[in-house]
């Protein structure tokens, strides 16, 4: 047996025993609003994880640990903490009991409840998933890139290297495809007392529990090749989440049910019925085709900005949730009289933002959105079935 086959016989069982020791000598507990998580082996560590700064509660479960039935648990927690905490491994009806006891205590409700009925709003066939995923413009460069890496290939270079690069091609491809594919697989979003469920997972599961009134974003991405079809997919941040984990809250949906979740997110919110003025058509000077495409409205609960020409992007943001408010002007804007609106949301895949309005209407709408954001919130809770 040669050295690496050594080094794996003797690091594979300590990495084991490693993780078992770790798993073995974690403690955690609920002392009155908060948990207590305790690990360490040589040197014991301990944290306390504020219930009310939760804004999100998620069940993991890797290939790995679903094939020994475990899960892990992962807080989102609130801007200013600590981004993430996690707890594992647990069996997973615990982590399943433990979450519903968690959700239920910041929720107000007694922990002795029970886990709320849910409502599922939207489950993702996996006819539609295939579709959306083939009518993907980043699906269709990587077609291109192979064809056009691939055709010059067979005159100038041998069969064989011509395969190699083929099949790396097609690995990448394979990647990009089955990665989306495994990540969005069997897609469910439903509604509770205790906030929205999303789960989803093929290879790993995740089931998401969103808090009430901890959606502070959303964007509608409408992709040039998915209009005729009338699919939009919608992406969301939550305070304490990335752009990275947690932030989708449909994949692909009609419009038409997207606007529908909007309502219950929302009450009363008809995106359609916001107005947008589009820029004055100087701006079309420095954009002559994104500009006539943009537009900028509001209404009693929401800002609605639009852009996009290959992707149409409608970000909309209540009137309570921006973080700070921003104008930036550069040399081109500030020779033709527009700025640049900016509404900053917490961290995620949402940024609110205006193009190319008039300097006057855009100090107007600071000064008016700044008066409004100080106002109690009327956007009601985070769904119509929830609490907050």
């Amino acid at each position: 047996m040669n050295r690496v086959g050594w080094a794996l016989l003797v690091l594979v069982p300590l990495a084991f025993g490693y993780g078992f020791l770790s798993w073995r000598f974690t403690r955690y507990r609920v002392e009155g609003a908060q948990l207590r998580v305790e690990h360490g082996i040589v040197f014991r560590r301990s944290r306390d994880i504020r219930l009310d700064r939760v804004q999100a509660i998620e069940v993991i479960r890797p290939l790995a640990a679903r094939l020994l039935g475990l899960a892990v648990l992962r807080f989102d927690m609130a801007t200013g903490e600590k981004a993430r905490s996690t707890l594992e491994y647990l069996g997973v009806g615990q982590a399943v009991a433990f979450r519903t006891e968690l959700l239920a205590r910041g929720a107000g409700l007694a922990p002795e409840a029970g886990q709320a009925q849910q409502q599922v709003l939207y489950a993702l066939s996996g006819r539609r998933l295939l579709g959306s995923i083939a009518l993907s413009l980043s699906t269709w460069g990587w077609l291109i890139a192979a064809v056009a890496t691939v055709v010059p290939l067979v005159t100038a270079r041998t069969w064989a290297e011509v395969f190699a690069v083929a099949l790396s091609l097609a690995t990448v491809l394979s990647a990009t495809v089955l990665k989306r594919f495994a990540a969005e697989y069997s897609f469910t979003l439903a509604e509770s007392p205790d906030g929205m469920r999303i789960s989803a997972g093929l290879l790993e599961y995740r089931h998401e529990t969103v808090l009430p009134g901890r959606v502070q974003a959303l964007r509608i991405d409408e992709p040039l090749l998915w209009r005729r079809m009338g699919w939009v997919r919608v992406r969301m941040n939550v305070a304490g989440q990335d752009a990275a984990g947690g932030s989708l809250l449909l994949p692909v949906a009609p419009r038409a049910q997207a606007l529908a979740l909007l309502g219950r997110l929302w009450p009363g919110l008809d995106l359609d019925a916001v107005a947008l003025t589009p820029p004055p058509r100087r701006a079309c000077f420095l954009a002559p085709f994104w500009a006539a495409r943009s537009g900028l409205g509001l209404d009693a609960q929401v800002v609605v900005s639009r852009r996009g020409l290959i992707v149409r992007r409608t970000m909309i943001i209540p009137h309570t949730k921006p973080q700070s408010l921003a104008l930036t002007q550069n040399p081109l804007t500030r020779l033709l009289g527009l700025a640049r609106l900016h509404l900053h949301s917490t961290t995620g895949p949402v940024r609110v933002s205006a193009r190319f309005r008039d300097l006057g209407e855009a100090r107007t709408f600071l000064q008016t959105q700044a008066s409004s954001a100080q106002r109690p919130s009327r956007s009601g809770p985070c769904c119509s079935g929830c609490r907050g």
